[in-house]
């Protein structure tokens, strides 16, 4: 009866998480006016990478980690170099538990993607939320890399 009471606490917990990560990707953008100080900071936290650009560092061994927040059957249909698949959904239910699975230091590039940008969107402010510095948007996601007919694997 305990664990039930904790594990539906948990989701719970989660859940309202969630609520708040999406209110705050809905609030408005700043006005243009902000500081230097300011766009700095949100450009290393939040940054987008061209779909090019990512192909460059790829092709000269200086990729940073690709992460894949698809589902395993997207992922295994094909994907990026190099990518780590970490389901999107394990960042809302089970956010310590991706976290571990992604094993980073929390100054670590990490280039986060999925088909369209959705699920990329609520990955990454999990990953903010938890301390990580670093973390870039790829431009256009898995839709932009395949239109541009860049290189990906299947495992």
């Amino acid at each position: 009866m305990m664990g039930l009471s904790l594990q539906f606490i948990k989701r719970l917990g989660a859940c309202l998480v969630t609520a708040l990560l999406l209110a705050a990707c809905a609030q408005e953008a700043p006005p243009e006016t902000t500081t230097d100080a300011a766009a700095s900071t949100t450009a290393e936290q939040q940054g987008d990478i061209s779909a090019q650009e990512l192909n460059e560092r790829i092709q000269s061994g200086s990729a940073p980690l690709i992460l894949d927040v698809r589902s395993e059957g997207e992922f295994a249909d094909g994907h990026l170099p190099g990518a780590l698949n970490i389901v999107h959904s394990r960042f809302v239910d089970e956010p310590q538990d991706a976290l571990a699975t992604l094993g980073q230091g929390k100054d670590t590039e990490i280039v986060v993607h999925c088909v369209s940008g959705r699920r990329a969107s609520i990955v990454e402010d999990v990953l903010v939320a938890n301390g990580y510095s670093n973390v870039r948007h790829l431009q256009g996601d898995w839709q932009g890399w395949q239109a541009a007919g860049y290189e990906t694997t299947q495992p």
